[in-house]
């Protein structure tokens, strides 16, 4: 039998963190690529993101097909949030000040990979990523890159830097999920974890 789920985060009842989520009104419309592979993880943090920000859409697939929405995108004020050499610094002001999209793209690296490498319309926009990234302070997926941030982390850094939105709520609601993780862990996979905060 199903356990119950709340209505607004949709976690289990007993793990709800709608105490923990402030909603932001953010002028910027962040677009997630969700590989399919992600929408059902227990770990994926976008369903926080989704929870706080306001102007979000989250498009799940795999083939271009799944993304036809890209096309719809106004290609001279769009950008792909993307670590490549030639992304510009999202901290530029003049970067920051004429974006109205901001495509990020949401799996492990290798699934982000895949949907980069995979979706030529990508090419279509600007690169845009951080010269420098705050802490990552998610500690339950292990990262294959030292430079790497959940997707929420990434999202919060973006609309602070374009925006001057506080990071404390994408916090805050960080932590009240990994605690949740955390409390369902065995107490020494549990000690494994806490030790690196």
């Amino acid at each position: 039998m199903a356990r119950p789920t709340c209505n607004t985060c949709n976690f289990v009842k007993t793990d709800c963190i709608c105490a923990h989520v402030k909603t932001l009104s953010n002028r910027i419309n962040i677009i997630v690529l969700q590989h399919k592979g992600e929408e059902k993880n227990a770990k994926n943090t976008v369903r926080l993101a989704e929870l706080i920000y306001s102007n979000i859409t989250v498009l799940v697939g795999e083939t271009p097909e799944d993304f036809d929405a890209l096309k719809e995108l106004p290609q001279n004020s769009s950008a792909l949030l993307y670590p490549t050499e030639d992304a510009e610094p999202l901290e530029d002001n003049h970067t920051a000040s004429h974006l109205t999209h901001l495509i990020v793209l949401d799996g492990t690296w290798k699934k982000a990979n895949k949907l980069f490498f995979s979706l030529d319309i990508l090419s279509q926009f600007k690169q845009v990523s951080f010269s420098q990234l705050p802490e990552n302070r998610y500690h339950i997926r292990k990262a294959n890159r030292m430079d790497s941030l959940s997707s929420l982390e990434a999202i919060a850094y973006a609309l602070n830097l374009t925006e001057k939105l506080a990071m404390a709520p994408a916090y805050a609601a960080l932590e009240a999920m990994m605690e949740n993780q955390f409390k369902h862990m065995p107490a020494e996979v549990r000690a494994r974890y806490k030790q690196n905060d």
